[in-house]
C-alpha cells in the first residue's frame, strides 16, 4: 500500500505517515514517530503536507494536538485535481512538443567518417521509422563511388534489402556506372548533358537533407528541416525530368566489344 500511495503522488515518508495514521486513529506527532518509524523532524514535516493535501487533519484535546487520517477517497479527488490541471496545459505542452520537431538542425562532419554516419542514419530512419520509400541524390560525379569504395557496397547492399529505392542524378555521363546502376534493382540512375561537374553532392531522405563536399577533407553537413527537404526534392525532380538515361544493355555490349 506504500508503494501505492507514492505513485498517486505522495513522498515516501506522507505515505507512512498516512498509512499509520489510518491505522491507530488519532495520535500524537511523537507516537507517530515511534509507530511509523519515521524521525519525528519528518514526522511534522510529512504531516504539514498531508494537512495541505487535505489527507490530514488535527484537534486539541486539553494541551495535546492529536493528528488523524482524513477519508482515503481524498486521495482520488487529488489526483483528478491534478489530471485537470495537467489538461490546461496539455494543448501548449503539445504544441511546444510540434514546434521542437519542426527546429531546424544542422550538424557539420569532417572526414571520410561524416559520409559513414550519414549513410548509417538512411539505413537507421529508414528502419525505425519506415517514413520514407525514396532517396534521391545529384551533383554526383562519376569519381565519386571511387572515393566511397567499400562504403559505398555496404550502404548500397543495406538499403537494397530494405527495398529503399534510389534515384541518383551525375553531372557527367557516366554511361557506365549510370548502365550499371540501372541494372540494379530498386535503382534509377541519369546523368545532365552539359552540366558543370559540381563539388558537392545533394542527398535527400525523409525530413533531411546532406550535402558532401569532395575535397580533402572530405566535409559533411547534414540538415534536418522538412522545408528544406521538400523544396530540394522538388528540385531533383526538376533536374531528373532533363536527365539522359541509357540503356543498360547497348551499353553494356558495347563495354564488351
Amino acid at each position: 500500500m506504500e508503494k501505492k500511495l507514492e505513485e498517486a503522488g505522495l513522498s515516501k515518508n506522507e505515505a507512512k505517515v498516512y498509512l499509520t495514521l489510518l491505522s491507530m486513529g488519532s495520535s500524537t506527532a511523537g507516537i507517530i514517530a515511534e509507530k511509523s518509524r519515521v524521525y519525528r523532524t519528518n514526522v511534522y514535516e510529512a504531516l504539514n503536507r498531508l494537512i495541505e493535501k487535505g489527507l490530514v487533519s488535527y484537534i486539541f484535546k486539553g494541551h495535546q494536538k492529536l493528528f488523524q487520517a482524513e477519508d482515503p477517497n481524498k486521495i482520488l479527488n487529488i489526483l483528478k485535481e491534478k489530471e485537470e490541471s495537467f489538461m490546461k496545459v496539455l494543448p501548449q505542452l503539445s504544441l511546444n512538443s510540434k514546434l521542437s520537431k519542426n527546429r531546424e538542425k544542422v550538424i557539420i562532419y569532417e572526414g571520410i567518417n561524416g559520409v559513414k554516419v550519414i549513410l548509417d542514419d538512411i539505413i537507421k530512419q529508414k528502419i525505425e521509422t519506415n517514413s520514407f520509400n525514396e532517396v534521391v541524390a545529384f551533383g554526383i560525379s562519376r569519381n565519386v563511388p571511387f572515393k566511397l569504395g567499400a562504403l559505398a557496397n555496404h550502404y548500397i547492399k543495406k538499403r537494397i534489402e530494405l527495398k529503399l529505392v534510389h534515384k541518383y542524378l551525375y553531372d557527367d555521363n557516366a554511361r557506365r556506372r549510370i548502365a550499371f546502376l540501372n541494372k540494379q534493382p530498386f535503382t534509377e540512375a541519369a546523368y545532365l548533358p552539359n552540366a558543370v561537374n559540381s563539388p558537392a553532392t545533394t542527398t535527400i531522405y525523409g525530413d533531411k537533407v546532406a550535402f558532401w563536399i569532395w575535397s580533402e577533407p572530405v566535409l559533411s553537413i547534414l540538415i534536418e528541416s522538412p522545408r528544406m527537404a521538400e523544396a530540394f526534392r522538388k528540385y531533383f525532380e526538376i533536374l531528373y525530368s532533363m536527365g539522359l538515361k541509357e540503356n543498360p544493355d547497348i551499353v553494356l555490349k558495347e563495354k564488351l566489344i
